[in-house]
């Protein structure tokens, strides 16, 4: 069966106010749109492209995501690959893949497009990728 995805610009996802600080409500709201759309598309794995994304969110900004996240679990059923810079940023998708992971959400953390789309469309979790 050939996986389906739904790709997410973290533009789209990830807000941030004129002066550069990340709009935490805004991204809440959008995490809400994004649980509408994964609960119309239950079959489609998620690829949430942060890369473009300079809206800088701090641990506890990332950590109030996953509490919003944890809201709407039932739309989240499928595997969600959050692919960032390999900066700072990929620390931040890290410490997300981290939390999301401890509240039961399947969540990695890549750098690598490729590696994404392996990862999503595997049967397994990350050690499939290592084999």
């Amino acid at each position: 069966m050939q996986t389906m995805y739904k790709i997410i610009s973290g533009k789209d996802f990830i807000k941030a106010r004129p002066n550069g600080i990340s709009d935490l409500e805004q991204s809440k709201q959008v995490l809400l749109e994004l649980a509408m759309i994964a609960g119309l598309s239950p079959e489609h794995e998620i690829l949430l492209d942060i890369r473009e994304t300079d809206a800088g969110l701090t641990h506890e900004g990332v950590y109030e995501l996953i509490k919003e996240l944890e809201k709407h679990r039932d739309f989240f059923h499928n595997k969600i690959a959050v692919l960032s810079r390999d900066d700072e940023q990929y620390s931040r998708a890290g410490f997300f893949e981290i939390c999301a992971n401890l509240e039961g959400f399947q969540v990695t953390a890549f750098i690598d497009f490729e590696k994404a789309l392996n990862w999503l469309n595997s049967t397994g979790g990350l050690e499939e990728l290592f084999e």
